[in-house]
């Protein structure tokens, strides 16, 4: 009897989203970003993102694979690093980015915030 009222609920759930008018879609995006927190420059690469599309703005919380541009004792130091925060897409068909990633960095056991701007490479879908 559970596995019945199980195969219902189920049955009825998926045939009430197949009658609604397709709302979101998985696409993947290429996109850059690049941030600074007025010492460190980080440059992003899109990465996974839980993404919110609506008519004139879309929201984002993305995972950004990254490289920090720092400096160190008078040399520039080069390192990868992953970054997550929030993007908001706008301006011209959605292609600019406004960007908020935060960094964990490991050596001081801080998070830090940084602000950049960016552009999504793929055209988006009509």
């Amino acid at each position: 009897m559970k596995s019945f009222l199980v195969f219902c609920l189920m049955f009825t759930t998926i045939s009430a989203f197949s009658q609604e008018e397709q709302k979101s879609s998985l696409n993947i995006e290429g996109q850059f970003a690049v941030a600074t927190n007025g010492k460190d420059v980080f440059v992003n690469f899109g990465g996974p993102a839980l993404k919110f599309n609506y008519t004139k703005v879309a929201f984002a919380w993305n995972f950004m694979p990254s490289v920090r541009f720092h400096d160190q004792n008078g040399t520039l130091q080069v390192t990868p690093i992953l970054g997550t925060g929030l993007q908001v897409y706008g301006w011209k068909d959605k292609r600019f980015i406004l960007s908020v990633p935060f960094y964990y960095l490991a050596s001081n056991n801080t998070w830090i915030g940084t602000l950049g701007v960016g552009y999504v490479l793929t055209k988006p879908k009509k």
